[in-house]
């Protein structure tokens, strides 16, 4: 019989032979829509590959019907032998690498390599093996019988005889070099007892790490069990099987334990000889593929940022749990009938579920998804018998940042998946090597989304019947947190998450497992489920704990901002209202006298309701006059510095449309230092922001007869107009109503209990919204506020004798402040004071502790808020200086009172507990926009649920008890070498240190962009000190480079930090500072660096050089041991000692400590040195004289 090349037709039939002559596809159906899946498309793209049609899976996905691959097949049909057909033979094995001799040591596969890398100790997201352990729970299995099976097993599978060398390599032994299988035998011992020893097997065997450079790479146990039950116990290391051998392999097992004697088809090729078939056979499109992906590299997204517990912080790093969901067989088949109808496989639709679950759980719209693929391409017909580990990786891109319907999400994942696997020859742990050496430090992909649809049954009915129902299934794998697997079993659809359960905070896990079944199990049950974009993904118990601290509802005072004041004059006109110097004083009805004659004043210019008056006066009882006198005649102040230069006083009058200016009669800001009097005329030159005719000197004004009565406005009316920084560069002035302003002034006053006999010491400037509360909380509840002088706002020890001096109780600033009155006094001396208000800045956890000593049972209270919601919006009270370990800083806590507050996704959505997200404030204390800048207030005021809602930029999360945590500013998010860095993390970890007292983290300018930062820290502290600290405490990406330490930092006229000066410090180095690399200064310390150095080629490595940084990887880390092994002469350096100290400085000093025979390694690599120094000739010169 003669054998012609195949036709199209007959290899389509191939396809549709498999639905059955009844019902074939059309021409132009979507072979996905009948059931097509990627594994399918694998399969028939290698069979017609044996058959000499090259087709790529790529190509088939493109347009999965029966027309277009039909074009396809003849467009690609080999040509007709030119001379007499030959009778077919059967399929060789291509020539390629050859297979090594058996028991011949051979290389790791690609993933194998990853599992042995990440199994060690010292690897981020190690100690943990690559490994499934599974038990079955049966009757009637017989000990010998199974030990028998288990060797035959054994003899029949190679790898299962794999021992994996520390030098990176595999062999396969002759033999087993232990017993087969082990026996417990619990039927004598009481149900408790046997129960508990169930438990110690199963919980040692899911967390297991066989010596697999003994070659332990299975595990087999039988627990005997009364009434003659039984459990077996099978632990398998994915180094020698995947889970598709797995699958062969318990088939195999079972059929062995069924009949001893079984003849199962012989298996004529290996594992080694696959490989090496591969190597040769992949080598074009490996290339192809490498070149495809490193193209793309320097776009490739980090995965997923979900929330973490600092890895110092994990009670047991290495501990997997398993959480799992079946759908039954009516379901999943309902699932797959709607997927098949919108386009898709069913693996994709539920990859699409567990993307959005991330997405929604990370904040991040774009990440990398870890994609196992089950890759059995060989040309042996046997290759399907074998056990091993076939599988490759893609790292899937998934982008959900367009907001869009979940079969649009679904469709593009689908496709993207197609375009990634058609490259899978360079698979996805070679990506990330080559992320790596682009980002400079080591980059891992640790969620993981497997699917095995399509593969059958996890456990056949030959299986089961043999050995029972399985009963726990459990998998883990090294550098991953997260394992999402999708399988068939018994006829429906098990989805498990193995996960790092103490990687991740308490409750996050199941609140996203819930979230996820719950949509896969919605995507088969509600077809509108595919037509809409996915909803907030909330579980009702943190809607419910949102709701409870969210109901904020109470009754609103509806006064004006300065009408509390007026009252209080009236009521008490003899009571201090301002205290300033040492015995100065002004009485409430002497102020309110001085204000309403202002008012007046600003009357007889033309100032009425709607209008704004700019207030330009130095601290003092003449800028409050100014104030108040501004806000009686109906009209909004508008605080201008008089450190304000003249270019930006110009832009705020521009904006806010002022046309007078109350001022002290000097003019501020020429920019020249010198003052000028207005009351004569202009002197000196006048600035082209103001002439004599726009200003009026409050002394001035005073000379007016007053008002009889403030002039009478609506709450809504705007009560000031403060200008802060934008970010275009113009300053932005946020129009505040009575009504907001008031509203956190009467949550304060009533929940502080402010009264007449309290004082306020003011700090802030003016410009600056706390200094609102500082006036209007004390005088709208008759107490006295005690004001500094101009001169002193930067000096501390005054303000601690003004606190004396006028028995201040209250104290409300930003942090910086009250650290610099903290370091101006000591034990006891601030003890009047009984309530101290923190805001507008992080609130460091050491202030607390540190205000208890200066003035014991001092009520400490952080607070949370923007301009654009009036001061303040959120309240934590810290009780008795008791600040909770897992504080990073103190934290915003709940919302005023009638205030709301929202943590939002990219995509508008309520964000779960411990996801950042955009900070969202609403309620009575949201201002009204943005003056004469409609669009900026269109973008960052909306409505939504009845609500006004200020969207603050801020980043935030929600604490599970219903607490928020502010996490910095949205802008304050970097990108670093790819990695997403959310500045705020790294200082809340700097800050966490005993020693510092506040931080501040940026990047560096100019070529090499590093992460630095400055911190604030006691004397003694140093840099390499604190960047230790945050090795501990942060991920490897978010450790500052560099990071500069202060006694203090510095801070802006408002007593805010001013980054701009603090990132100076970082950018200045010190004498000897130079980034020159650290030389070697041992004989070993100089080898280790120069084989560092060959094989990473650079040209030169310093002894504190970071591996990653280099280039590293951890092939190029097997080559540094092998060829260290062989410089030194010594077996004792290990891939481990490399990963466990990342510099070469760092491994020399680790391999001297560890050596066997001390002194030993220098010594020999004093003589390799010497050695290496000598030519061919001296060699040989040398030798000649042995």
């Amino acid at each position: 019989m003669t054998q012609h090349p195949p036709t199209a037709d007959e290899l389509l039939r191939t396809v549709t032979d498999t639905w059955g002559p009844d019902t074939p596809p059309g021409d132009d159906d979507s072979l996905i829509a009948w059931g097509l899946d990627s594994i399918t498309l694998m399969r028939i793209a290698g069979s017609w590959r044996k058959r000499g049609v090259k087709v790529g899976f790529a190509e088939l996905a493109r347009e999965p019907t029966l027309r277009a691959w039909r074009a396809l097949l003849t467009s690609r049909a080999p040509a007709e032998p030119a001379g007499p057909a030959q009778p077919a033979e059967p399929a060789e094995p291509a020539v390629g690498a050859p297979e090594p001799e058996p028991g011949e040591p051979f290389p790791l596969a690609v993933m194998q390599h990853a599992y042995w890398i990440g199994r060690g100790d010292d690897t981020t997201l190690g100690s943990v093996a690559a490994h499934l352990y599974v038990e079955f729970d049966g009757s009637g299995v017989d000990p010998d019988r199974l030990d028998t099976a288990v060797r035959a097993l054994v003899r029949r599978h190679g790898m299962l005889r794999a021992r994996f060398t520390d030098d990176g390599r595999q062999q396969i032994l002759p033999g087993l070099t232990r017993p087969a299988t082990a026996v417990n035998d619990l039927r004598a011992l009481d149900p408790g007892t046997a129960a508990a020893k169930l438990e110690d097997v199963r919980h040692s065997s899911s967390h297991a790490r066989l010596d697999v450079a003994a070659g332990e790479v299975f595990s087999v146990q039988l627990s005997l069990l009364p009434e003659g039950r039984s459990r077996l116990h099978v632990d398998v290391d994915m180094l020698a099987a995947d889970a598709l051998s797995y699958r062969v392999l318990l088939s195999d097992l079972a059929r062995f334990y069924r009949d001893p004697d079984a003849a199962l088809p012989p298996i004529r090729t290996s594992y080694p000889a696959y490989l090496a078939e591969r190597a040769e056979v992949r080598r074009l499109s490996r290339e192809q593929a490498r070149t495809w992906w490193r193209r793309r590299v320097p776009e490739l997204p980090s995965a997923p940022g979900l929330p973490l517990v600092p890895e110092a912080e994990r009670a047991d790093p290495t501990r997997v749990t398993r959480r799992h969901h079946w759908l039954p067989p009516e379901e999943k088949r309902r699932l797959a009938a709607r997927a098949h109808q919108h386009g898709l496989t069913p693996a994709m639709a539920v990859a699409t579920a567990f993307s959005e679950v991330l997405a929604a759980h990370s904040g991040q719209p774009r990440f990398l998804l870890n994609v196992p693929m089950f890759d059995r391409r060989g040309s042996h017909p046997d290759t399907d018998l074998l056990v091993g580990d076939f599988t490759s990786s893609v790292l899937l891109d998934v982008d959900l940042t367009e907001p869009a319907p979940f079969t649009e999400h679904a469709r593009r994942l689908q496709d993207r998946m197609h375009t990634d696997a058609a490259h899978a020859d360079y698979s996805g742990v070679e990506v990330l090597r080559d992320l790596t050496r682009q980002r400079g430090e080591q980059v891992l992909a640790p969620v993981v989304f497997t699917s095995a649809l399509n593969l059958g049954e996890l456990f056949d009915a030959e299986v089961r019947d043999a050995f029972g129902q399985p009963v726990w299934i459990i998998s883990q794998g090294p550098q991953v947190l997260l394992d999402a697997q999708v399988t068939e079993v018994d006829g429906g659809l098990l989805v498990n998450w193995d996960v790092r359960e103490d990687a991740f905070p308490a409750g996050l896990v199941d609140a996203m497992f819930a979230a996820f079944h719950g949509l896969v199990t919605r995507l088969g049950t509600e077809d509108d489920v595919w037509d809409r974009p996915v909803a907030a993904l909330l579980p009702e118990e943190q809607s419910a704990v949102r709701r409870a601290v969210n109901a904020t509802g109470a009754p609103r005072s509806h006064r004006l901002l300065h009408e509390g004041f007026f009252l209080r004059a009236a009521e008490r006109p003899d009571a201090p209202a301002l205290l300033w110097g040492t015995e100065s004083t002004l009485s409430y009805g002497e102020l309110a006298n001085r204000a309403l004659r202002c008012a007046a004043a600003l009357a007889d210019r033309g100032v009425g309701p709607g209008d704004t008056v700019a207030v330009s006066l130095p601290k003092g009882p003449d800028q409050v006059t100014a104030v108040l006198g501004v806000l009686a005649a109906g009209a909004a102040y508008v605080p201008v510095g008089v450190e304000q230069p003249p270019a930006r006083r110009d832009r705020i009058r521009t904006t806010a449309g002022f046309h007078l200016t109350l001022t002290d009669g000097t003019l501020h800001g020429t920019g020249n230092g010198t003052p000028h009097e207005t009351t004569g005329g202009p002197v000196g030159g006048t600035p082209p922001s103001h002439t004599a005719d726009d200003r009026l000197a409050v002394q001035d004004a005073l000379r007016h007869d007053p008002l009889p009565a403030p002039v009478p406005v609506d709450e809504e009316q705007v009560a000031y107009v403060l200008f802060t920084s934008g970010s275009t560069g113009e300053p932005k002035g946020v129009e505040v109503p009575h009504r907001a302003a008031m509203n956190t002034v009467d949550d304060l006053d009533a929940r502080f209990a402010v009264s007449p006999s309290d004082r306020c010491l003011a700090l802030s400037a003016l410009d600056f919204d706390l200094s609102v509360y500082d006036l209007f909380g004390l005088l709208s509840a008759g107490g006295a506020v005690v004001l500094i002088d101009e001169a002193d706002r930067r000096e501390a020890r005054p303000w601690a004798e003004l606190v004396r001096r006028h028995r201040v109780t209250l104290l409300n600033c930003v942090p910086p402040l009250l650290d610099m009155l903290l370091l101006a006094t000591g034990p006891g001396e601030l003890a009047g004071l009984r309530a101290v208000l923190l805001g507008g800045d992080w609130v460091g956890t050491d202030l607390p502790g540190r205000l208890a000593e200066r003035a014991p049972g001092c009520r400490f209270t952080g607070l949370g808020g923007t301009t654009e919601t009036a001061i303040h919006s959120t309240v934590c009270e810290v009780v008795d200086a008791q600040v909770p370990a897992h504080w990073r800083a103190v934290p915003y806590g709940t919302p005023l009172r009638n205030v709301r507050c929202r943590v939002v996704d990219p995509r508008g959505r309520d964000c779960p507990d411990w996801v950042p997200g955009e900070l969202w404030i609403g309620g009575d204390g949201v201002a009204l926009g943005y003056r004469g800048d409609p669009e900026r207030t269109a973008e960052k005021f909306t409505e939504a649920d009845g609500v006004r809602w200020y969207r603050t930029g801020d980043l935030a999360r929600y604490w599970p008890d219903g607490t928020l945590e502010f996490l910095g500013r949205r802008d304050h998010q970097v990108k670093l070498r790819g990695f997403r860095v959310e500045l705020g993390e790294v200082e809340a970890g700097l800050a966490g240190h005993p020693a510092v007292r506040r931080a501040v983290a940026g990047l560096t300018r100019g070529p090499g962009v590093q992460l630095a930062a400055a911190v604030a820290a006691d004397a003694g502290t140093t840099g390499e000190d604190l960047r230790q600290w945050a090795r501990e405490v942060l991920p490897p990406h978010m450790v500052p480079a560099r990071i500069a330490v202060a006694a203090e930092l510095p801070l802006t006229a408002n007593g805010k930090l001013d980054r701009r000066a603090v990132r100076a410090l970082w950018e200045t180095r010190g004498p000897g500072e130079e980034e020159q690399p650290l030389e070697p200064g041992t004989a070993l310390e100089t080898v280790v660096a120069r084989v560092w150095a060959d094989v990473l080629g650079t040209g030169r490595v310093g002894l504190d050089d970071g591996f990653f940084a280099l280039g590293g990887d951890s092939v190029l880390a097997t080559v540094i041991v092998s060829r260290l092994r062989e410089a030194l002469d010594t077996s004792e350096v290990s891939v481990r000692a490399l990963f466990a100290t990342l510099t070469p400085g760092g491994m020399a000093k680790r391999l001297a400590a560890e050596e066997h025979t001390p002194g030993r390694l220098e010594q020999v690599a004093a003589l390799h040195l010497e050695i290496e120094g000598m030519s061919a000739e001296e060699v040989d010169s040398a030798l000649g004289g042995v």
